[in-house]
C-alpha cells in the first residue's frame, strides 16, 4: 500500500509539472500551494485510514481468538460429558466444533516466537473431542437410537465438510495439513462407529473374533469432498498408524516410539478386530512380578524396579507357577491382588455401560516368520480387560453359558508384525530412563533381545 501511495503522489506531481510547462501563464503559485496541500491531506488521510484499519484488524483477531477459545472450552466440556454416557453432550460436539471453525480464518496467525498457537489448539480440541467420542458414544453405537445416530453422522459430515473447505483450495491444493489430518481423524471415528453399529446385529462366536475391515473403507463416507486416490501398501500402513497414534496419544502411557514403527511400516499390518473376552486368556499384560527384599512377591515395572504408582502396594498371592520378571503375566492367570483397586473401580464403571464392549490397543509380536506364530501384548486397556474378565467370571459362572449379549466384546486396535521390528528406540535420554529395542521396552523384553542394565 505504501508503494502504491508513493506512485500515485509521484504521478500527480509529474502531471502538475507537465501542466505548468504546457501553460505556465495558467499555473500560478496558488495552484502549487493547492497541490501541496492536497498531497499533505492525502498522506494524512491515508495514514489515518491505515491506523483505523489496523485497529479494526486487531479487534477482529481478538474477537476471533476469544470465540475460538470459548468454543474450544465448550467442545472439551461436552466431549468429557460424553464419556459418562451423555448422548445430549455428544450431539453438541459437532455444533461446537463448527462454531469454532467459523472463526478459524480470522484468528491470529502463529509466529515462531509464540508459545500458544490458537489455531493449532483448536485443531487439537476437535481431535481430542472425537477421541472422547470414540471411546464412549461411537464405541456403543449399536445401542443408540436411530435418530441419535443419524444426527451424530450428520454432525460428523458437517464438521468434515467445514474442515475440508478450510484445508483445501477450490483447485484441490492442500493449504493446511493439520486441518486435513483432523478431517481424516473425524472420518475414521465415524467409520468405526458405523462398523460397530453394523456388527452389533451379529453374534460373536465364543472365543471367536471378527475383523472390521469397513473401518478403513472411506467410500462409506459419501460426503467426502476429496478424491480418494489409491495409496501404496506402505502409505496405507502409515495412514493407519497415524490413526492409532492419534487415537491413543493420551491413553498410551507405556514408553513407546511411534517413529520406529513408521520407519518399519513395510514390516507391519494394522487391523481392527472384535474379539470375545473369552479368547483373551493368552494375551500378555505389561505387568510383572518381582521379588521383594523380604522374599515376598511384589509388582515391578518393565525395568524390574519398584512401581511409581499406587499399585506398588498391592499384596500379591503368587506361587511358584506365577511368572517372574522378565516374563510378563497372562490375562488368564493374573495373581490375586494384582491391580485390585484400579480393576475394581473400572468394574463398577463397566457395569453401567450401555453395551458390554471395551477397547484395547494390542501388538502382535512375530515369533516365527515361517509359521506365523505370534504373541499378543496388550499395550493399553489392561485394567479394562481385567475388569471385563472379572465381571464375566464372577459368581463362578462360565463364559460359555452366557448369552452373546452378556459376553464382553473387546474392540482391538491391533498392530501386527509381519517381520520382527527390533530397532533401538530414539528416545530422549533426558526424559526416558533407558533406551530399548522394539516399539515398547516390553516387546524387547518378551522377545529376549533387550534387558535393562
Amino acid at each position: 500500500m505504501k508503494i502504491v501511495l508513493v506512485l500515485l503522489l509521484l504521478g500527480a506531481f509529474l502531471v502538475a509539472v507537465n501542466a505548468s510547462r504546457a501553460a505556465p501563464e495558467n499555473w500560478t503559485t496558488a495552484d502549487w500551494g493547492a497541490l501541496i496541500i492536497s498531497i499533505i491531506l492525502s498522506v494524512y488521510f491515508f495514514i489515518l485510514s491505515q491506523l483505523i484499519n489496523s485497529n479494526a484488524q486487531r479487534r477482529a483477531e481478538a474477537v476471533a481468538n476469544a470465540e475460538l477459545l470459548t468454543s474450544s472450552g465448550l467442545l472439551a466440556m461436552n466431549s468429557a460429558r460424553s464419556l459418562s454416557g451423555s448422548e445430549s453432550s455428544a450431539l453438541r460436539v459437532a455444533a461446537d466444533a463448527r462454531a469454532a471453525l467459523q472463526h478459524y480464518p480470522s484468528a491470529t496467525e502463529a509466529k515462531k516466537t509464540d508459545t500458544v498457537n490458537v489455531k493449532e489448539d483448536l485443531v487439537k480440541s476437535v481431535i481430542d473431542a472425537y477421541i472422547d467420542l470414540a471411546f464412549s458414544t461411537f464405541l456403543h453405537s449399536g445401542n443408540l437410537a436411530r435418530s441419535v445416530w443419524t444426527r451424530l453422522c450428520k454432525g460428523t459430515a458437517a464438521v468434515v465438510d467445514d474442515i475440508d473447505r478450510l484445508a483445501f483450495a477450490d483447485s484441490g491444493h492442500l493449504k493446511d495439513a493439520n486441518l486435513a489430518s483432523a478431517a481424516d481423524h473425524v472420518g475414521f471415528i465415524e467409520l468405526l462407529g458405523r462398523a460397530l453399529r453394523k456388527d452389533a446385529e451379529k453374534d460373536l462366536p465364543f472365543q471367536g473374533s471378527r475383523r472390521l475391515t469397513a473401518v478403513w473403507d472411506k467410500t462409506k463416507l459419501p460426503y467426502s469432498r476429496r478424491h480418494q486416490g489409491h495409496r501404496s501398501d506402505k502409505d496405507e500402513i502409515l495412514y493407519r498408524l497415524k490413526r492409532f497414534e492419534t487415537l491413543y496419544k493420551y491413553e498410551l502411557t507405556v514408553m513407546h516410539d511411534w517413529e520406529m514403527l513408521r520407519r518399519n511400516a513395510e514390516k507391519l499390518c494394522c487391523e481392527v478386530e472384535l474379539v470375545n473376552a473369552a479368547a483373551t486368556d493368552e494375551w500378555l499384560a505389561p505387568w510383572y512380578v518381582g521379588q521383594g527384599t523380604d522374599g515376598q512377591p511384589k509388582p515391578v515395572n518393565v525395568l524390574g524396579r519398584d512401581l511409581n504408582e499406587r499399585a506398588r502396594y498391592d499384596k500379591l498371592e503368587a506361587d511358584d507357577s506365577t511368572p517372574r520378571w522378565p516374563d510378563p503375566l497372562l490375562h488368564g492367570s493374573l495373581p490375586q491382588g494384582m491391580r485390585t483397586t484400579n480393576v475394581d473401580n473400572l468394574r463398577h464403571v463397566l457395569e453401567k455401560l450401555p453395551s458390554p464392549t471395551i477397547c484395547v490397543l494390542a501388538y502382535d509380536l512375530c515369533i516365527d516368520t515361517k509359521s506365523g506364530k505370534t504373541k499378543r501384548l496388550v499395550l493399553d486397556g489392561n485394567h479394562r480387560l481385567a475388569a471385563a474378565r472379572r465381571i464375566s467370571l464372577e459368581h463362578n459362572s462360565r463364559l460359555e453359558d452366557r448369552s452373546p449379549s452378556q459376553q464382553f466384546k473387546v474392540l482391538t486396535f491391533l498392530i501386527r508384525e509381519l517381520q520382527p521390528v527390533n530397532d533401538w528406540s530414539a528416545s530422549d535420554e533426558q526424559k526416558e530412563p533407558v533406551r530399548w529395542k522394539g516399539f515398547t521396552p516390553d516387546i524387547g523384553l518378551i522377545r529376549g533381545i533387550w534387558r535393562p542394565s
